[in-house]
């Protein structure tokens, strides 16, 4: 039997209309936001807001968030960007045409807060972010970014793990053609796994 933890992630990945929405899992006090592909950077930017409210947000805590594939670009490209631009599902200029189009006219830049995380100066010290679980597929070209992003939070201690699924491409986990791949339900249940820790109290564990 699933637990309530493994439920929740595995209805929030079926369903299409989460897709790029953030998605709030309650125990308490406790929130863990969680974004597939460009879901990931509003649950990130969510994040970092929620940061700066400080106690404004009492009694509600964010205490983890998750990043599926997230849609991250910027201005120099990575080692991925360059030898997976024409990747499936995603290439490059579709999603070149998708910021375009998204951003408000005369502030299109790859290095837009919205679309690159790395760039220095954009909201609180990564060290105050919460604990970041960020999910990668092999054939992404987004990969490497969101990598990268995981690192910079690691080196200021944040819990920031990185679950690569090899054979995978972008939204491997959330597509409806893909979700009963073997990647996808895996994907599933190590996010419940690690979810788990963030939303069980001692003693009181948030599972059947």
């Amino acid at each position: 039997m699933l637990s309530v933890t493994q439920f929740l992630v595995f209805r929030e990945l079926c369903d299409p209309l989460f897709h790029c929405l953030t998605f709030f899992s309650f125990f308490g006090i406790r929130c863990v936001l969680l974004g597939a592909s460009c879901g990931a950077n509003i649950a990130d930017h969510v994040a970092r807001k929620a940061v700066e409210a400080g106690s404004l947000l009492d009694p509600v805590k964010v205490v983890a968030q998750v990043l599926m594939y997230p849609f991250f670009i910027g201005s120099v490209p990575t080692h991925s960007e360059i030898k997976l631009a024409n990747s499936y599902f995603y290439d490059k200029a579709m999603c070149m045409l998708a910021w375009k189009l998204f951003l408000p006219e005369g502030e299109f830049s790859l290095d837009h807060p919205a679309a690159n995380p790395l760039v220095p100066g954009q909201g609180p010290p990564l060290k105050q972010r919460p604990p970041t679980l960020t999910v990668v597929a092999e054939h992404d070209w987004m990969r490497d970014r969101a990598i990268a992003y995981s690192e910079e939070l690691r080196k200021v201690n944040v819990d920031a793990p990185v679950y690569e699924y090899k054979d995978a491409v972008h939204e491997f986990a959330t597509l409806d053609i893909l979700i009963k791949s073997p990647q996808a339900q895996a994907c599933a249940e190590d996010i419940a796994i690690w979810v788990k820790k963030y939303i069980s109290l001692r003693g009181h564990e948030f599972s059947y």
